[in-house]
Parts: C-alpha cells; structure tokens; sequence
C-alpha cells in the first residue's frame, strides 16, 4: 500500500486514497476477486489503474461505452501511463497492431467493449496476452435486475477462463443488493471482496418538489445557486424546449441528446465543461465519464426511470466536495409520461417476431437458410416496416440476441457499406456522360477506390480513405453517395444508419420467442418505476430512502433534504377529506399495504394524506421503500372513539 499511495501522488498528485479506495486497492493487489461500489465521483477507476502500474503484465479494461473508454486512454495517456482502446473506431490494420502492441507488453492497460472478448480475434489473441488483473467497469450491466443490461457482459465469466482467470475487479456505483449478488454469480468470482463505500454524499442536498409551474422553480434554483448546472429531461423535444426558454431567461445553455449529430453533441459537452454554457440540458444520454467537479446543481425536470439511473446522474453534482443540491421537480402526470416511455420501449412477443421477420425480409434472407456474412440494413428502413420506435426497436434487437438467434456487430466509426447495381461498363458510361465534371471524376474515383467484389456482395468504404481520394470533406462524399444511390447505380449504408446482423441459426418460418423473458423485463422495468414514484412521494428523509434503497442504514433525520429542513408548507386538509383518513388508517391497521387501501381518491392526493397522517402524529413510516406504515397510539385511540362519529 505505500508503493500504492507513492503510485497515487506520482501520477495523479493526490496525497492520498478517497473512502472505500484503499480498502479495495488492497483486496486487488492481495490477488483478491473484489467487486467494489463506490458513489459517482467516488474514484472507482484508480481502483484498478493504480494495482495495473503495480502489476507484471496487463490490466484487460471491460468498459461499456466508447466515448467512456477513449476519455480514460486520454487521460491516462496526459499522466505518462501506456494504455490505448480497441474499439469500433479503428480500422482492421489498426485493431490488430495494438493487439500485437498488447502481447508485446506496451501497454498497462487495454480497454475493449464486452463485445469484443467474444469475438474470434480475441480467443485467438487472449492466450497470448498476459493479463494480470480482468477490470470489469460499469458492472451493474451484467445483471439483469440492474437499470442497463447488456447481454455481452455474460460472456465474460467463459472469457476469463481464455484469459487464464486472472483476478478479477467489478466496479458499479449503483447497485442494490439483489444486483451485487448478481454480479457475483454472473462473473463467477471466486470468494471476492465485497466492499461497499458509502453512498452518502453528505454535501448534496436532495429535494422534491411538487410544482405545477416546472419553469418558475428552475428559474427560482437557476437564479438562487451560483455555478454549472444540468437539467435533466425525458424526451429530446422537452431537451429543446427547456435549452430555448433558459436562453430566453438569460442563462447559457446547451442542448445535449442522442438525436444529435455527434459533433454537436461534442461540442455543447465542451461549452459546458469549459464554462462558455452554464448549463446543459440533456436526456440520459449525457453524463457518463463526465468528471466536471464544480457542478452545484442538478435539477430533474421529469420523474427518472428508475433510483439507480436518478441516483447516478444526481451524483454528478458537488464531486469537489462543495454544497450542491439534486431537485427533483414531480408532478403526477410524469408518471403517464414514464409509463408511456416503458410501454413504447419494451416489445411484446409478437413484436419481437415481427422485428426478426422484418429483418430476414429486408436482407432478403430464404427461409431455412442461414447467410454467411452479416445482413447490412438500414436502421431507418427497419423502423418504417415494423413501425417501432427507436427504443422498441433497439430491445427487440436486444431480446433476439439474448435469445441467441442473432448478434449485432458494431458499427466501426467511418465505415459504410457499398453494392453496386450496375455493371462497371454501365458506371463508366455514366460517369462520361456528365456535364458535371466534379460530379464525373467522383464517379471516377469511386469505381477506382471501391473492390470489384462490390459489384457481387456489399463492402466497406472507409470514409476517410474516400475522402482522401476524392479530396472532399466526409459531408459532400456522403452526398456524393446518397446521390449515386438516388440514381440507382448502387446501394450505400453511411456509418450512422448501419445495422450489422449476424444470423445465428437458420432463418425460421415462425421464431419461438420467449415470452416469459419478454415479460419480466417489462416487470422489472415496472417495479424501477414503482421506487422512482415511492421516493418521489414518500414522506421521510430523503436521504435516508436513497441508502436505504442501495441496503444502508441512515438515520431517519439527516438535516440536509427538504424533509429535514421543513421546505413544504405543513399539510392542510379540508373537512371532505376526514373519511379518507379514516379509512387509511384502517387499512394500515388491518395490514394492507398501500395499494389494496382502496381509496377512491387520484395517488397524489392519497400521498398528501399520508403526509398530513404523519406530521399530525397519527402514523410513523416503518420502510419508505415499500411504503410501510404503522399506527401510533394516537390513532389507535382515534380508531375507538372517532370524532363526530368518523
């Protein structure tokens, strides 16, 4: 461990180790498995970048996002440490030089995509590798009970025996304990050291409030808390929407959402973490590997999915260690939105064979027939046919995989897919006869740089190639393309609209599709909504609710959430209501939980009432998370002598 802290302060210039950090350091270089959850912010990479500069050989980075891994390289790259990513990003010369550079020990860490370790190219290569520590980063993906499951993560327990099962540590900030048991299994680690930092983030101070103007508190925060901010939203119309009236109001801000063009994205992420924006409006498509540690607030403008992806993204606030406040702005009718958004992204049975039928259809596949290369479709032709959105889409695509009937390959950053429709003599002849003679020499030059093979099956065009032909930006040699298609002289995938699916089995005239599995993905998605919606309405300590969430004590008073600090007006209710007490108080009396209460009233009201049972004394919460109450001896002796026969 002094090797460690000498480790730390020469490369990273802390002096020493944050809570949970040193704990786990040990565990890994006692050659301990270690599954390690530390809060956002809490420092979960040094945990295995540390151990990989004290270790013979290398560290083999499982990391889940490719912006993710390519920011880890760059920043370990600034402090003098040899690492490097193989992603879809590089080319095939490029993949197997750095795969030869692994082998040949120049780097200390090597990042991949869970996909990449099921690959032929890494059996092939893993043996020869000398991998001294397995990092499995963002680990909460291999469970299924956790919020971003991702089915390539399985594979990776079958990987480590390839590797020579090397020890190994998964890092998450968010996991209950149902998904850390999980992830124990699903990886198979041997005996581990679980080590569980605190979740508690003493200098942030939760809030929810229940507004019917949304504006007007953003507005209030906005003005009341000085320095960087995000707003977080569910759609991308509402991003827009709030990025135009903030800029209206005077502030500085950026629109953030997978809609946008990658260098869009890019750049409003730079404004905002440079200070030229100071706030970013965004889906949950932005924050992860975001490190900006003076953001002092985060507000939630729609109620989140689920407390793991709430918790997470609140998280990014105060990582310097000054106050910063996570609001979370409710109001009744999110609820629908969510439900909406659950309803529009999980497929039922029948939508996921009508997904593997359009795809057999669209590449054209026999039945009973199993193609040697992948199918290249168009994503957006995909959509028309079977009329889902996106996010439907993308589950079935994922449920299929799961299910083993098919596995999508990752598109590579600048590659399209070329097949010609007519023969070269044909292509010649129209190239000549254009008046266009920039139009002519593309023509030209795309016959000559594009294998002849693209006359039979498709074939990659690497963009930057072509555009170091044709001497024009990627933006007119995509046009120049599209074009040519148009023309009906060849069909042209650009990188963004790609779709790579491998069959697995022959395709079937009607697929099998498990229901069951469908179905509890639904459910779980459910019952993550369902503690969202518990947690937004509960009335206890917030803090407490959220540790409680992830299997931690926490006092029930914490004096920094808006329960603690009395920011609601206290509860009033009108004579009307008195039998809807009555009636609530005897429903926890008998033992039924919250919702067999029967209460004919909307449950935002129900929650007022509770709220108002409880600053009166007549009821103490038991469990917020389940929503548990019990009598006090109040209402017990309300209950035997009602007033006015209540």
């Amino acid at each position: 461990m002094d090797d460690a802290a000498h480790t730390l302060r020469q490369y990273w210039g802390y002096e020493r180790f944050r809570p949970g950090q040193e704990k786990v350091i040990g565990s890994v270089l006692a050659g301990r498995d270690v599954l390690a959850i530390l809060p956002t912010g809490g420092g979960k990479s040094v945990c295995y970048q540390v151990p990989a500069l004290l270790s013979e050989g290398l560290t083999l980075v499982i990391s889940p996002l490719i912006a993710l891994m390519q920011d880890q390289v760059a920043h370990l790259s600034a402090r003098g440490i040899p690492a490097a990513f193989i992603n879809s990003t590089l080319s095939r010369r490029e993949i197997d030089q750095r795969w030869t550079n692994a082998e040949h020990g120049q780097y200390r860490l090597l990042y991949v995509a869970p996909e990449r370790v099921s690959s032929d190219l890494f059996q092939a290569r893993a043996e020869r590798l000398s991998i001294a520590l397995l990092a499995v980063d963002e680990a909460h993906c291999i469970s299924e009970w956790g919020h971003q499951f991702r089915p390539a993560y399985r594979e990776l327990a079958e990987a480590r025996q390839v590797m020579g099962d090397p020890p190994t540590i998964a890092v998450t900030a968010t996991a209950t304990p149902e998904v850390r048991s999980d992830i124990v299994e699903q990886l198979d680690l041997d005996d581990p050291a679980v080590i569980v930092s605190g979740f508690d983030r003493p200098n942030i101070i939760w809030s929810v409030f229940q507004e019917e103007s949304k504006q007007r508190k953003v507005a209030e925060i906005v003005d009341a808390v000085p320095g960087a901010g995000i707003v977080y939203t569910a759609t991308r119309r509402d991003v827009e929407g709030w990025t135009h009236w903030l800029g209206e109001q005077g502030v500085s801000a950026v629109a953030y959402h997978a809609g946008r063009s990658k260098s869009e994205r890019e750049k409003a992420q730079e404004q905002w973490v440079t200070g030229d924006a100071r706030v970013v409006v965004a889906t949950n498509a932005f924050g992860m590997g975001i490190d900006k540690p003076d953001v002092r607030f985060v507000i939630h403008a729609m109620l989140p999915s689920s407390i793991e992806a709430y918790y997470q993204e609140a998280g990014r606030a105060g990582r310097d260690g000054g106050t910063a406040y996570a609001v979370l702005l409710y109001h009744p009718a999110d609820e629908s939105t969510q439900e909406a958004l659950i309803q529009d992204s999980h497929p039922t049975g029948p939508e996921v064979r009508q997904a593997y039928e359009a795809i057999c259809n669209l590449g054209q596949v026999p039945v009973a027939t199993l193609p040697e290369d992948p199918l290249l479709l168009s994503m957006e032709r995909l959509q028309r046919l079977t009329e889902f959105s996106p996010g439907k889409l993308r589950t079935a695509l994922e449920l299929l995989e799961r299910q083993e009937v098919l596995e999508h390959i990752p598109p590579r950053r600048y590659h399209g897919y070329v097949r010609f429709r007519k023969p070269v003599d044909k292509l010649r002849a129209y190239a000549r006869s254009l008046d266009n003679k920039s139009l002519s020499d593309f023509v030209q030059n795309v016959l000559r740089a594009v294998h002849a093979d693209a006359y039979r099956k498709w074939w990659p065009v690497d963009l930057r190639w072509l555009c170091q032909r044709t001497g024009l930006e990627r933006s007119r040699a995509e046009r120049g393309m599209a074009f040519l298609e148009e023309r009906g002289l060849l069909t042209w995938h650009p990188p963004a609209d790609l779709l790579r699916i491998q069959l697995t089995i022959p395709r079937a005239q009607k697929l099998p599709v498990d229901g069951r599995s469908i179905e509890e993905d639904r459910r779980r998605a459910e019952r993550r909504l369902t503690y969202m919606r518990q947690y937004a309405r509960s009335v206890t300590c917030r803090r407490q609710f959220l540790l409680g969430f992830f299997g931690e004590n926490h006092a029930d008073h914490c004096n920094a959430c808006d329960i603690c600090l009395g920011r609601h007006a206290t509860t009033s209710v009108s004579p009307k209501y008195e039998h809807h007490l009555t009636r609530i108080l005897r429903c926890i009396q008998e033992g039924f939980e919250r919702p067999q209460w029967n209460v004919s009233l909307p449950p935002y009201r129900v929650t007022g009432l509770v709220q108002y049972l409880v600053e009166q004394g007549y009821v103490e919460v038991v469990n917020p998370i389940h929503e548990e109450y019990r009598l006090t001896s109040r209402a017990h002796a309300h209950l035997r002598d009602p007033v006015d026969g209540s």
